[in-house]
């Protein structure tokens, strides 16, 4: 896997995040630039110390649910690196919830903010660099959910349903340029946090960062320039 994307420039939002940092690593340790948002500073220098080449990870400290912050994350890397490889729009919360009449307006707003909202917001900057450039490649982070939408996690599942949709109309927008745009679409991720929210159950069937890590590293290769407008449905054993 060593310097599989050697001069690659790559974007990437939550790799902080359980998913985030995975999929920093595998993409650090394959010899591309990766340029990433952050909130906090000391999350971020441990996550820098992990790295392969941590000279070729790059920080901006900033909240990608605000247009203003997000326009400057895309505006300073644009500035220094003119060209963008890969889009990876990694962050997302969860909330479970009750019933939608059980489910605090609160809690719907934040679901869509950090979900949808964020990967409309930066989804969007991607595009307007790739469309310039004619090439690129994006992906968001739906989740099995999105299709199968169960009781009790109405707000999530709304959430990931919205950017599994945005994702078809940018794949659709995108065939003109050039632009691949394609969804990950997990099951339960092996997170430290799920495993503490459900501790009676089988990890073994759930998906691993660092499984959905190597995958985004192998789909970003130009041998993988056809794949787009694909839901990749991750499901693990489940």
């Amino acid at each position: 896997m060593s310097n599989l994307l050697n001069n690659y420039q790559i974007m990437m939002t939550g790799s902080t995040g359980a998913l985030g940092s995975s999929v920093a690593e595998e993409f650090n340790k394959s010899g591309a630039l990766v340029y990433t948002d952050y909130r906090d500073k000391k999350k971020f220098d441990d996550l820098k110390s992990k790295m392969t080449y941590p000279d070729k990870l790059i920080g901006f400290m900033g909240d990608l649910t605000n247009e203003m912050e997000v326009k400057a994350f895309f505006s300073e890397f644009k500035a220094k690196y003119k060209r963008l490889d890969v889009f990876l729009h990694i962050m997302g919360g969860f909330w479970m919830g009750g019933d939608v009449s059980e489910t605090p307006l609160e809690k719907w707003k934040f679901m869509m903010d950090i979900n949808l909202t964020s990967t409309f917001l930066c989804t969007r900057e991607a595009f307007r660099i790739m469309k310039e450039q004619c090439s690129g490649k994006i992906f968001t982070i739906s989740a099995k959910t999105a299709e199968e939408l169960p009781p009790n996690m109405g707000a999530y599942a709304v959430s990931k349903a919205g950017v599994l949709a945005l994702t078809r109309i940018l794949a659709n927008e995108g065939k003109e340029y050039d632009i691949q745009v394609n969804a990950i679409l997990p099951s339960i991720i092996d997170t430290p946090a799920n495993r503490k929210s459900m501790p009676d159950v089988d990890y073994s069937h759930w998906v691993s960062p660092a499984s959905i890590a190597r995958l985004l590293v192998r789909l970003c290769r130009p041998e993988s320039s056809a794949l787009s407008h694909t839901a990749i449905k991750l499901y693990g054993k489940l």
